[in-house]
């Protein structure tokens, strides 16, 4: 991880996880998708019913959530390696 990466994380990591999978994850991932894939099937068109709608709207959420859910595991695994590197570097410099 590079330092900004490192920062970035550690201030994502301090708002906390729940936080984190909503806006990375459902706000930032699944709503354009819900919107971007609605706009291609057309779903919000004529013809399209409230209960294919909210079908809709559930499976991104929930896609959404997912995928911050593994977003959160991913930047937390290479934090703890990046960390573990810092420590392993520190303790074998000679002094």
């Amino acid at each position: 991880m590079k330092e900004r990466e490192v920062v970035a994380w550690e201030e994502s990591r301090a708002k906390g996880f729940g936080k984190f999978v909503v806006i990375h994850g459902v706000l930032s991932w699944g709503l354009p998708m819900l919107i971007i894939i609605g706009y291609f099937n057309n779903i919000l068109a004529e013809g399209a019913t409230f209960a294919s709608v909210l079908i809709h709207c559930i499976i991104w959420f929930i896609a959404g959530g997912l995928f911050g859910l593994v977003l959160w595991f991913v930047n937390e695994r290479r934090y703890k390696k990046h960390q573990e590197n810092l420590a392993a570097k520190t303790e074998s410099k000679p002094e």
